[in-house]
């Protein structure tokens, strides 16, 4: 080869290698920086979360301390203010503390007895009024309670094993909501249309008059319109209820009480909510705690995202 041909392929050759070079320590860079970027998001990821899970034993401490302060629970207390975003470095938490005895206890359906039944007719109006799953009452309290005999519009282990994917019936009452989508005649809309104002707690826990929003007090209440029940709720802002009685003599003209079995003034079962933001990552924590005379409240069950 001559001298002038070899000397143009040494020139070509060493700016494909320059080239490469180049190409290597941009790709290098480029890994490099989504690799920080990945440790700094999973970074901020984890101090979010255990912020939010930090919120949660405010949440408790909050409960605590108002458990020696009454004897009643409602919407005037410390715990039903919502916490406000508070800054923090790098980000800021919020939270807020819901009374889960402020809706009806789904687990009722489950249960035998005079309460039962009570509490079914008032969870049928509630479903009805608000678009819930009112032909699955049934098969939602098969799903609950411990027998095996299915109910006359509910379903059992037959129904279930019989799906495309097989399956038993819990026979046990849930401990959330969500778990009734498994249910037959649960949907998705059905179930979403009445999530705000429904809870999963103990078969024997009442709803507390003290806290519970219009939509449940329509279903416990006969004979009051939303109107009455709005100016029912205004008044119990000014004056809570000290008693299931009293809440029945301060009921608006027309309005009567069914039973007064299943319901209560004060609560022992809450839902805490918190959200962390680190950065650019979002963490949250939601938690059902139970308070105990004399004794920190227990977490029941707890969520982190």
């Amino acid at each position: 080869m001559a001298p002038g041909r070899q000397s143009g392929v040494a020139i070509i050759l060493a700016m494909l290698l320059s080239a490469l070079a180049a190409a290597v320590a941009v790709t290098v860079f480029a890994d490099q920086r989504r690799w920080a970027e990945s440790v700094l998001h999973r970074r901020d990821q984890v101090q979010a979360q255990a912020v939010a899970l930090a919120g949660i034993q405010w949440a408790r401490q909050i409960l605590h301390d108002d458990a020696r302060r009454g004897a009643i629970d409602h919407l005037g207390e410390p715990w039903a203010v919502p916490l406000p975003a508070i800054p923090l470095e790098n980000g800021s938490i919020r939270g807020a503390i819901v009374d889960a005895q402020s809706r009806l206890n789904v687990n009722a359906l489950g249960a035998t007895g005079a309460t039962a039944g009570v509490e079914r007719v008032r969870l049928q109006r509630l479903f009805a009024q608000r678009g819930g799953p009112v032909t699955a009452l049934d098969a939602i309290a098969d799903w609950i309670d411990a027998d095996t005999i299915p109910r006359s519009r509910g379903a059992e282990d037959a129904y279930y094993l019989a799906q495309p994917t097989p399956a038993l019936t819990a026979d046990a009452p849930v401990l959330r909501g969500a778990e009734l989508l498994v249910v037959r005649g649960v949907t998705e809309g059905s179930l979403a249309a009445v999530a705000a104002f429904v809870a999963a707690l103990p078969a024997d826990t009442p709803v507390n008059v003290n806290t519970a929003p219009v939509e449940v007090l329509a279903a416990v209440v006969d004979g009051a319109g939303p109107e009455a029940l709005a100016g029912l709720v205004t008044s119990r802002a000014n004056k809570p209820f000290t008693t299931v009685a009293e809440f029945r003599a301060r009921l608006p003209s027309g309005a009567s009480l069914a039973s007064e079995l299943g319901l209560a003034v004060r609560s022992d079962y809450f839902y805490a909510t918190v959200e962390a933001r680190q950065g650019t990552t979002l963490g949250r924590a939601r938690a059902l705690l139970r308070r105990r005379a004399g004794a920190w409240p227990a977490v029941v069950w707890q969520v982190v995202e």
